[in-house]
């Protein structure tokens, strides 16, 4: 099983799920859980200095609400998580943590944007699937078809099971 696992949190719809099924593979597996917020670099230049003092309060802000659901899914799967902040761009930053940090897998929800979006643009799993060196698990939080839906480690066919 994995040893360490780092998930990219950022909140959303994917990122929750994401960070759901990441717990559960590290409390099913043993293994060592960290989430990382990847936020945009702060402008170089503001037309005034407290500008960029409000966009780092909110920058902080954001990551300390992440930080408390994090901690939320660590109380409820009763295993510690570790947690993180990067600026950048958000696939090279997961990417280089991962490296670095010696991870084994990088657990990243799938974004709500239009295929179209995600050609033109490119979409941050699919950037982090190809540069990765370990193994990569891309969450989607909801599948329509199915009516499962993977929340807070449970489907709705067995809502007391967290499942892999």
């Amino acid at each position: 099983m994995f040893q360490k696992i780092l998930v990219g949190y950022d909140g959303s719809k994917g990122g929750r799920a994401a960070l759901e099924r990441a717990a559960a593979l590290a409390r099913e597996g043993g293994g060592q859980l960290t989430a990382v917020w990847v936020r945009q670099p702060l402008p170089r230049h503001a037309d005034l200095p407290s500008e960029l003092e409000g966009e780092a309060e909110a920058a902080r802000e954001y990551f300390e609400e992440r930080r408390r659901e994090v901690e939320e899914v660590a109380k409820r799967y009763a295993i510690p998580i570790g947690c993180e902040t990067r600026s950048g761009h958000p696939a090279k930053a997961i990417v280089t943590l991962a490296l670095g940090g010696g991870y084994d897998l990088i657990v990243i929800g799938h974004s709500d944007h239009s295929e179209l979006w995600g050609r033109l643009l490119g979409d941050t799993a699919d950037r982090i699937s190809d540069h990765a060196h370990c193994s990569v698990l891309i969450v989607k939080p909801f599948d329509p078809s199915s009516g499962q839906q993977y929340l807070a480690g449970q489907t709705q066919q067995n809502p007391t099971r967290p499942e892999l």
